[in-house]
C-alpha cells in the first residue's frame, strides 16, 4: 500500500506542477499581436477605376454573382 501512495503522491505532485506552470503562462505572459496575411487561392481583387472620380452611390451594394466551378467562365475563351 505504501508504494501506492507514493505513486499517487508522485502523479498529484506532477498535475500540480503542470497546472500551475499553466496558469503562470496564462496570467503573466501576453502574446504579442501581429497582422497575418495569406494569400486566396482562386481569388482576383477588383481593380478600381483610377480617374479620380467620387464612387457613385450604388456602388458595391451588389454582390457579384457566384460562380460554378464546373461551368466555362464567360471571359475565356472555349
Amino acid at each position: 500500500m505504501p508504494t501506492l501512495f507514493r505513486f499517487l503522491m508522485v502523479l498529484g505532485v506532477i498535475a500540480g506542477v503542470v497546472t500551475g506552470s499553466l496558469y503562470v503562462l496564462a496570467e503573466y505572459f501576453q502574446p504579442e499581436p501581429k497582422e497575418i496575411s495569406k494569400a486566396l487561392r482562386n481569388v482576383k481583387a477588383r481593380m478600381e477605376e483610377a480617374t479620380g472620380s467620387a464612387p457613385t452611390a450604388d456602388a458595391g451594394t451588389t454582390a457579384p454573382a457566384p460562380v460554378d466551378a464546373k461551368s466555362p467562365s464567360p471571359n475565356k475563351p472555349q
